[in-house]
């Protein structure tokens, strides 16, 4: 049946909610006060809205940028003006924070970027073979459909130039993409990275096997294509696996990393290595943390959930001591390069999962000023957030990258916490993520 609806109300992904007869649906794609025209299939099985027309635009629309904007599912809020999308991420979590905790935090606007196109650093895509045509680009949203696109908006534009090159040299070289049913063809993914502060560009090309004819010339002529290639590494994946990256890897060309600055640091970036996306905004995140965690000379400071120890490292100057906790193994030997190519020597890095060591350290009654902590999206353990209550360093600087699970967490510390300060960072325009920063203070004791 056709209906004509206003959209009264987003969920947590930004979509459209109505109810009809008494049942819920949501559409993508609108915003709130539209009137729309929707198709609606009720049956209790398989109910579903599709929306067909907007009939009362909002003040607030405008025409997406990406031409497979309504396939693709990863910026579903292309539609939406820029501004409105940061007054839209800081209303929800005013809402989160307000109904988890029955207070009005009076969040301020999340921190946006002046051009929130280009931004992202990274981009991989799967390479498939369609009716006898190769093609690569990303998944269509629910399916496993292959959408042939390599003019990503928000992508590096010079990543989505070299992905189109290497795209075609498979295609002249005579390559076969790897085929999961018949476990036949060579190549899997295409993975990209490129510094913001240095251009450098890695590339990693996963192959399904470690015998790769022709390799050498290959390489040679992309580089041709791209002076700005310092890397090329082959990972070896042939495992059957969603995974992208395997364990095996060779470097084809240059050392196998690239190098970026952070705030006056230099990090190294492998092809394994976690980095943040979004280079720009993660300074602004970090200076952010930093100026919430108001950090001194006598403090000492834990980094949990480390990564490559990018945080600590930027910490490092500011206070006396740095332990370093992050439970992938190459992680951690990138921080430990990290730490000398920046002479920094006051960082402690440790391979552990982030909750047992911090046991360890309320075990052994260490002392800790102030903890930063930036857990996966599953957010952090109750073990983990008891060692906390155990050492009690006098400040928590929580950054989170899904704020649904932190806020659970940080209900678990108010016994002994204040929640100071709230602050979210768009660290992915144009999709529904948000990024917070909040600062707990340790309560005075009872007199």
């Amino acid at each position: 049946m056709k209906k004509e609806i206003v959209i009264n109300s987003l969920n947590i992904d930004f979509k459209g909610e109505f109810k009809l007869n008494n049942q819920l649906f949501t559409i993508p794609g609108v915003i709130n006060g539209e009137k729309v025209l929707v198709e609606v299939d009720d049956n209790p099985r398989f109910k579903k809205a599709k929306l067909l027309k907007i009939i009362t635009p909002s003040k607030n629309r405008v025409n997406p940028i990406c031409p497979i904007f309504n396939k693709c599912g990863g910026c579903s809020l292309q539609h939406i003006k820029y501004q409105e999308q940061l007054v839209l991420k800081t209303k929800w979590m005013n809402d989160l924070f307000y109904n988890k905790f029955k207070k009005n935090f009076n969040i301020p606007l999340v921190l946006g970027m002046k051009d929130p196109k280009h931004y992202r650093n990274k981009n991989q895509m799967v390479i498939k073979k369609d009716k006898n045509k190769i093609i690569a680009g990303m998944y269509e949203e629910g399916t496993h459909q292959v959408l042939d696109f390599n003019n990503c908006f928000i992508q590096d534009e010079i990543i989505n130039k070299v992905q189109e090159q290497i795209k075609k040299l498979i295609i002249e070289f005579k390559y076969q993409p790897f085929d999961e049913d018949k476990k036949t063809g060579l190549f899997r993914h295409i993975l990209v990275k490129r510094s913001s502060s240095t251009k450098e560009i890695l590339v990693v090309l996963v192959t399904s096997k470690l015998d790769f004819p022709g390799k050498n010339n290959f390489v040679k002529a992309l580089i041709k294509l791209n002076k700005e290639i310092t890397s090329v590494v082959q990972n070896v994946n042939d495992r059957k696996t969603s995974a992208v990256l395997g364990e095996k890897e060779v470097v084809l060309y240059g050392p196998g990393f690239i190098f970026d600055n952070l705030l006056g640091k230099k990090f190294k970036i492998t092809s394994k290595s976690f980095y943040q996306i979004n280079s720009l905004q993660t300074e602004v995140l970090y200076q952010a943390a930093i100026k919430e965690a108001n950090l001194s000379k006598d403090d000492v400071l834990l980094d949990a959930y480390a990564g490559v120890g990018t945080i600590g490292l930027i910490c490092a100057d500011k206070v006396k001591k740095v332990y370093s906790v992050e439970i992938v193994k190459d992680a951690v030997k990138c921080g430990k390069d990290n730490a000398k190519y920046n002479n920094i020597s006051n960082v402690v890095f440790v391979n552990d999962d982030a909750t047992k060591y911090i046991n360890e350290l309320a075990q052994r009654k260490e002392h800790i000023d102030v903890i930063i902590m930036d857990p996966p999206r599953s957010g952090s353990t109750k073990e983990f957030l008891n060692a906390i209550k155990l050492i009690k360093p006098k400040k928590i600087v929580y950054v989170s990258c899904n704020p649904i699970t932190q806020v659970d967490d940080l209900e678990y510390l108010l016994d002994q916490y204040t929640i100071k300060s709230i602050q979210g960072v768009d660290m992915f325009p144009f999709t529904n993520h948000v990024e917070t920063i909040t600062l707990l203070c340790l309560k005075e004791p009872k007199k």
